[in-house]
C-alpha cells in the first residue's frame, strides 16, 4: 500500500467549537439555518459560520455529523 498519507493530529486539521446561543424567542425568520445536535430546527436573518462546515452534537444527540454546506447559525448543543 502506498502511503500518500502525513501523519498529524486531529487538532492541526479540524476545529472544534462550541456552537452558539440563540434562545427560540430571539430568532427572526430567514435564509439561514439553523442546526441543532439533532438536525435544522428553524431559520433564523443572520448567520455564525460561512459554510460549507461539519456539525457535530454535543448534547442531546451526542455523536452523528452533519455536513451543512451553506451559511447557517449552529446552537449551542453542536461542536
Amino acid at each position: 500500500m502506498s502511503s500518500d498519507w502525513t501523519a498529524c493530529t486531529l487538532g492541526e486539521i479540524v476545529t472544534l467549537q462550541r456552537g452558539f446561543d440563540l434562545p427560540v424567542q430571539n430568532r427572526k425568520d430567514g435564509a439561514f439555518a439553523v442546526i441543532a445536535s439533532t438536525g435544522p430546527v428553524g431559520t433564523h436573518a443572520e448567520f455564525q459560520v460561512m459554510g460549507p462546515g461539519v456539525v457535530i452534537g454535543r448534547s442531546g444527540s451526542i455523536g452523528g455529523g452533519q455536513y451543512i454546506d451553506s451559511p447557517f447559525w449552529p446552537l449551542n448543543t453542536t461542536l
